[in-house]
């Protein structure tokens, strides 16, 4: 299958860079008590972000941001509301079919490889804030609004 060809090394490369300066800048601000698991998750995390798997992305960074903040939390430090909200409910309908409206499809993933990728950068940033709340709180990106 054609579409299951590795990115090219360039592509890789900017993929590894951008995960790797964003992490850089969430973590000069230091974690607090990052999660073994959230930790152990974010190695997958960085390997299918680089392997353009847009929707394991998403659902990774969802697991990333529950095993730090706890799952049944509806409010976690340094991630806005809205975002996990967001994040929660692409994981929800990734993982639970809507099958009269699914939420990805086999032509999304040959047509809207850009909405996708878009989508996966915004659920690493979330992940990340998760993992790094001081960052959010001295950026001002943590705001529950």
């Amino acid at each position: 299958m054609e579409h299951l060809e590795r990115p090219a090394e360039e592509v890789w490369e900017e993929r590894r860079l951008w995960f790797e300066e964003q992490e850089a800048g969430f973590a000069r601000h230091g974690a607090q008590s990052p999660s073994e698991q959230a930790c152990a998750l974010m190695i997958d995390l960085q390997a299918v972000f680089c392997a353009g798997a847009w929707a394991a992305v998403a659902i990774l960074a969802c697991a990333v941001t529950e095993a730090q903040g706890g799952s049944r939390h509806e409010s976690l430090p340094g991630v806005a509301d809205a975002d996990y909200r967001w994040l929660r409910a692409l994981r929800n309908r990734l993982s639970h079919e809507n099958r009269s409206d699914p939420e990805l499809t086999v032509e999304d993933q040959w047509l809207r490889r850009d909405l996708w990728e878009e989508r996966a950068r915004r659920a690493v940033s979330i992940a990340f804030a998760a993992l790094y709340p001081a960052a959010a709180e001295t950026t001002g990106n943590g705001d529950k609004g």
